[in-house]
């Protein structure tokens, strides 16, 4: 992205800013990038102008406050053209970025004294296979014992006969099976329905949508002036940069941004 000319002669006019590197950074990325502008004399205002975020966001860059950010995916991107502006590199602030996201991820603990235990890192417990193997186990083992006339089986099942009566039709004698497996598991729910959400932008948004797996279904900076639906199965989480531009409806709902919205970025949650 180019700077303004004012832009341009402020960077040209501070060398030392220019060739600003960092081989050993230290601190925060946001503390060293807020250090970089102070050095090149440039302020939040011109370098707005420059990389077309808003004052507030490079604000809570420069504070290290990604909360109020839209994603880490979103403060990567700001990183890079905060950095480019500079005449930074990159690299090193996106790795301390790595690892602090990845610190404030492992701050997570179990409650003390209940032997629980944290499920390991994209784990899913999924029930619905260990139900049918068991039951498939189940009535295999009852066919088994039944066959074999084994302990604890009973009597081998045998057809149920009765004395005829001359010129009495005897009716066929019936055995009950025991139920297929498979029967078993059709008996289970159905899996949840697919829900769309429509967003229109009045203004450029960067928007992030995952679905019931947590999965990121949905992750773009969107134009002014476009429209987008995404499909998926709820609860969805979402996180919609400039919210006051955006439009969002769902099913035959129009959701309210507002009460959701923090420093023009909306998070919240729709079952």
């Amino acid at each position: 992205m180019s700077e303004s000319p004012e832009l341009q002669q402020t960077l040209e006019a501070a060398p030392e800013a220019n060739a600003m590197a960092l081989p050993a950074p230290q601190g925060s990325p946001g503390s060293l990038l807020r250090a970089a502008r102070v050095a090149s004399g440039l302020s939040v205002a011109e370098v707005t102008q420059s990389i077309k975020f808003a004052e507030r966001q490079i604000e809570a860059l420069e504070r290290d406050d990604f909360d109020n950010l839209p994603g880490s995916t979103f403060v990567r991107g700001i990183i890079r053209s905060y950095a480019k502006l500079l005449h930074l590199d990159a690299g090193p602030l996106l790795a301390m970025l790595g690892q602090q996201l990845s610190q404030a991820d492992n701050a997570v603990h179990a409650p003390e004294d209940t032997g629980a235990e944290l499920p390991l890192a994209g784990e899913r417990h999924n029930l619905i296979p260990l139900l049918a193997l068991a039951l498939t186990l189940a009535a295999l083992g009852v066919a088994l014992m039944n066959y074999f006339d084994w302990p604890g089986g009973g009597e081998k099942s045998k057809p149920i006969q009765a004395k005829a009566n001359p010129g009495q039709v005897q009716p066929p004698a019936v055995r009950i099976e025991q139920p297929a497996a498979a029967q078993a598991v059709g008996a289970l729910p159905p899996a949840a329905e697919e829900h769309q959400l429509i967003f229109v932008f009045e203004g450029k948004s960067w928007t992030e949508v995952k679905d019931a797996t947590k999965k990121v279904i949905f992750a773009q900076n969107n134009l002014a002036g476009t429209r987008q639906v995404v499909s998926g199965k709820p609860p969805f989480d979402l996180v919609i940069g400039n919210a006051p531009v955006v439009q969002l409806q769902y099913g035959d709902r129009s959701i309210d941004l507002r009460p959701y919205t923090k420093v023009d970025v909306a998070r919240f949650t729709l079952e």
